[in-house]
């Protein structure tokens, strides 16, 4: 029997056992769309075939829709007609536009079921190979996506953004559309360690979350994947059997007090334990609701009914192969945050160390070190200017800090009565000195009352009168002496002259009550005495500058590694000046490096606002930042890192 025509066609299908395969699921002028009722050779799902008769091929207009469908993978399209109307028809060109076969009719039934036979075959072959290059290609972007983690875990530090990149990644490569990350604080020989719950994320969901600490114990899902340190995989949250039987033999009770607040449901849960290099669980990845193909969020029950599925195998090796990673980057966040915490202890102590020896500049390293990091940021922001590209990293913020709070340690090495110096001369010479002029006055006095007892032993009384009046002038010439020379005492923070008298004063000499005849003033205290700005003569304020030389060996000491090796060279220049008279080493212009610059700045406006000090009193603001002025007019300061510095006033973050 030959058959070929639209209804021949369609009663054989509904009517002969040799199609009883096939089934007529809808048709239309021209054409019958066919659905297999029965698995077929490799046909395991329903597939769509479509029969179409050149009424409808032949037309570009109503073949169009069929092309479409035929072009999607999952519908197959078969052209009936004679060798004739294929001829004459381009039946070819529809070919090479979509998936598109031809049967030749008339034919007989057992033609047409092998023709609907190998046509349904060979679009379920089409359909599986378009599957597995779907699958392929995910495998290739959850792999690059493990490697990209990789690289992303190797470079990230801080530990707030490291857990974020886990667990985002950890969401990417298995289709979670929910995840928290808990970090064990305790070492597995503690009596008790905790969980603490450091972020989460939801993307169908605006969470508030907070963190909070939990004990670790077989109580809870993360407790138990801690102290198992297994990988726990529940399919559906919901549907868990009563504590210990069927599906539940961890006895688990799911607590819906988040699912209610938010209206969400909790369903597929995947729990896995980050392992560091020491085999130990420092951390946990849980993952929930693992989404079904093509679904972006979930918004209703029904979604998560219908659109949530178990975490499968490939999703418990991805997030298992990233834990792994994780839990070594996580590891080394740790150490990182510890050795940083260490370093950081390290150099607070030092500054404890360096104010512990002068306590009248308690607080300095620390307020110098906030102006010189609050001057980088405000130079940082700058959009014009010499320093417009300039920008600090993190590391280099930190690095500045570092130098900053350690740019006195070198004073360590200086002689504490050096350091400590209040006046010009020491308190022991000072007392010297006025002990030698009481002997003085004590000998001006003798020296009157013996010529007055000779007058009166010599019958000359009239001219005691003249002897008392000498003495007056001399004594009262002494105490002037004295006033001068206390005065002359007290230190100045500008340049001052008038110390001429000093050298008059040194040049006297008195009598001792040896007999020998000794100056007013000793060389050293004239010299002292004499210094024109602050207190310190040459050669001690050589001895002071030495403190940054001491400073800088001792921080080369120190193995900052790469990212802070600049902190000895930044803490050993704060001391130059642009014109290459600052010291120790008389460094010029861009010798200088830039953050050195900024700490100059910060060091001299603290020095002259810093509360009172036994040898000055505390500037207000603006007259320090006249005086700093002058110095940038001097060339010795750089002018727009003062202008930043003015312009942002830095100063104010001191009183914060």
């Amino acid at each position: 029997m030959q058959i070929g025509t639209q209804d021949e066609v369609a009663a054989a299908i509904d009517g002969d056992p040799r199609l009883a395969a096939w089934q007529v699921r809808r048709s239309g002028p021209g054409w019958i769309e066919l659905e297999t009722r029965r698995d077929l050779a490799r046909i395991k799902a329903p597939l769509l075939l479509v029969l179409a008769w050149p009424a409808v091929w032949r037309d570009p207009v109503a073949v169009r829709p069929h092309l479409l469908r035929a072009r999607s993978g999952n519908y197959a399209l078969m052209l009936v007609g004679n060798d004739d109307e294929f001829s004459a028809a381009g039946a070819l060109a529809l070919a090479d536009d979509a998936d598109v076969a031809a049967l030749a009719v008339p034919a007989s039934i057992e033609r047409v079921a092998l023709a609907l036979r190998a046509r349904a075959e060979g679009s379920a072959l089409r359909q599986i190979a378009a599957g597995l290059e779907l699958e392929l290609a995910q495998a290739q972007h959850e792999n690059r996506l493990l490697i990209e983690t990789g690289r992303a875990l190797s470079q990230q530090r801080d530990m707030a953004s490291l857990l974020e990149i886990i667990l985002r990644q950890a969401r990417d490569v298995t289709g979670a559309d929910a995840g928290s990350v808990y970090i064990v604080e305790g070492d597995d020989d503690a009596t008790e360690r905790t969980l603490r719950f450091m972020v989460s994320q939801n993307d169908s969901r605006r969470i508030d979350s907070k963190g909070f600490t939990m004990a670790v114990s077989g109580s809870s899902i993360v407790g138990t994947c801690v102290l198992s340190s297994d990988v726990i995989n529940i399919p559906d949250l919901y549907q868990l059997d009563p504590r210990g039987t069927g599906n539940n033999p961890w006895g688990f009770v799911h607590d819906r007090s988040f699912d209610d607040k938010y209206r969400y449901q909790t369903r597929s849960m995947l729990t896995v334990p980050m392992i560091s290099a020491r085999h130990q669980v420092i951390g946990v990845i849980q993952l929930i609701n693992k989404r079904a193909r093509g679904t972006i969020m979930l918004e209703t029950p029904d979604d998560f009914a219908e659109r949530v599925v178990p975490f499968d195998d490939a999703s418990i090796a991805y997030a298992t192969s990233l834990a792994s990673q994780a839990g070594i980057a996580l590891e080394t966040a740790r150490l990182y945050d510890e050795v940083k915490t260490l370093f950081e202890g390290f150099v607070r102590a030092s500054v404890t160390a360096i104010e512990s020896r002068d306590p009248t500049t308690s607080g300095h390293s620390e307020r110098v070190a906030t102006l010189t990091l609050g001057l980088a940021r405000a130079t940082d922001r700058l959009d014009s200017g010499r320093y417009r590209d300039l920008r600090f990293t993190a590391d280099d913020l930190t690095q500045i800090e570092y130098a900053a709070l350690l740019h006195d340690f070198g004073k360590v090495g200086v002689r504490e009565h050096v350091l400590v110096k209040a006046k010009k001369l020491y308190e022991h010479q000072r007392d010297m000195v006025v002990q030698r002029f009481h002997l003085i006055r004590r000998g001006i006095e003798v020296d009157s009352l013996a010529k007055k007892l000779d007058c009166y032993l010599c019958g000359h009384a009239d001219e005691v009168p003249a002897i008392d009046e000498l003495a007056r002038r001399s004594l009262g010439e002494l105490d002037d002496m004295v006033r001068w020379i206390l005065g002359a005492n007290e230190p100045t923070v500008l340049e001052q002259g008038g110390f001429e008298r000093i050298s008059d004063i040194a040049g006297r000499v008195f009598v001792d009550p040896e007999g020998v005849s000794r100056p007013y003033l000793s060389p050293e205290e004239a010299t002292a005495l004499q210094v024109m700005r602050g207190s310190l003569t040459r050669e001690e304020r050589f001895e002071i500058e030495s403190h940054v030389v001491h400073t800088y060996n001792f921080l080369r000491q120190i193995p900052w590694g790469r990212q802070f090796r600049q902190v000895p060279d930044i803490a050993g220049a704060h001391h130059e000046k642009l014109d290459g008279t600052g010291y120790p080493n008389q460094l010029r212009g861009d010798e200088i490096p830039v953050p050195a610059r900024m700490m100059t700045i910060a060091d001299i406006f603290d020095a002259l606002t810093a509360k009172d000090r036994p040898y000055k009193r505390a500037m207000p603001v603006e007259r320090a930042l006249d005086i700093l002025a002058t110095d940038v007019r001097k060339g010795l300061l750089d002018d727009e890192l003062f202008d930043v510095f003015v312009g942002a006033r830095v100063w104010d973050q001191l009183k914060s």
